[in-house]
């Protein structure tokens, strides 16, 4: 279903008044107001006709904004909805990117700023309100300091953990000390098990496929995970016995769910659209241990993350 940039703006101007309504200010020259006015004026210069200044910027706000409200809409009538709110405020306030590398600095505060380690969460978070019960989230302002995993959910009978990690750096050795921590996490809480699930999107070469238009939509996906899953493969041959030490407790289960997510064009009929390139994808670290159980639930991840659900 194609949506229209008319449609995408109206709906994404129904998602500030609904932040606004539960007390969100989006307008704290944050990324998320700075992303609403550039997706205003990418919609303006397109219906003008004014296609020489429609910009990278512009299309990947509107798009990953658009993103953050279908996510919303499907579980904002959940019961569970309100232990979302200080996430969602904490993003209203910080560096947040959707769809591009995040800036280490907030353009509220000036300063260095951890909460953009929270967009994973969030998405997490949406995900398992919309799929579970029982859902207990790590506050992201007096938080646990690390202590304790993320998300952590009912779902099939199990209570279930997700730490998740922001990847900043490609070295195997940062991606190994993430792991430990989440493990770490996963150990430590109340829960039947867990998985850890990284955010891919900082190291993505987005710049590799913003300008172009493509005709398979296979091609730009390929261009953008393919460092990303070179990197967990060669893990598992380079690091297997860290592996092996890192995910030896049954309660963490040895396989890496990762989120990408960034923007291009398409070829079609009536000219040249938008779209969004974006999946989770899980990545077996120590052979044969990956279950059935395991796929189904990290499917479940995909298919919310493509508002399938």
């Amino acid at each position: 279903m194609i949506t229209s940039y008319r449609q995408m703006i109206s709906d994404i101007q129904e998602l500030l008044n609904f932040l606004n309504a539960l007390g969100i200010d989006a307008s704290l020259k944050s990324h998320l107001e700075n992303d609403y006015l550039e997706a205003t004026i990418f919609v303006e210069n397109y219906e003008a006709g004014n296609h020489s200044l429609l910009t990278d910027q512009g299309r990947s706000a509107l798009g990953g904004l658009h993103e953050l409200f279908k996510w919303l809409w499907s579980i904002k009538d959940s019961e569970s909805f309100n232990i979302l709110v200080p996430h969602l405020r904490m993003m209203a306030e910080s560096a947040i990117r959707i769809n591009s590398k995040t800036p280490m600095i907030n353009p509220v505060t000036g300063k260095q700023d951890d909460s953009t380690n929270k967009l994973i969460e969030t998405i997490v978070a949406m995900f398992a309100i919309k799929v579970g019960s029982e859902v207990d989230l790590d506050d992201p302002i007096n938080s646990s300091g690390g202590e304790n995993p993320d998300i952590i959910f009912k779902h099939s009978g199990d209570r279930i953990a997700i730490a998740c990690k922001t990847i900043r750096g490609t070295s195997s050795s940062a991606l190994l000390d993430n792991f430990k921590s989440a493990a770490k996490q996963i150990e430590r809480a109340d829960c039947d098990y867990g998985y850890v699930a990284i955010n891919a999107m900082n190291i993505l070469p987005h710049q590799k496929i913003e300008a172009n238009v493509y005709s398979d939509l296979f091609v730009p996906f390929n261009l953008v995970t393919q460092d990303i899953v070179e990197l967990l493969e060669s893990l598992k041959v380079d690091a297997k016995a860290e592996l092996i030490e890192i995910f030896n407790n049954s309660k963490v289960r040895p396989v890496i769910l990762t989120f990408i997510h960034s923007n291009t064009r398409l070829t079609s009929p009536i000219g040249h659209m938008s779209t969004m390139i974006k999946s989770t994808f899980a990545t077996e670290l120590i052979p044969d241990d990956y279950t059935g159980r395991d796929m189904e639930l990290l499917s479940l991840v995909n298919e919310f993350i493509h508002n399938r659900l």
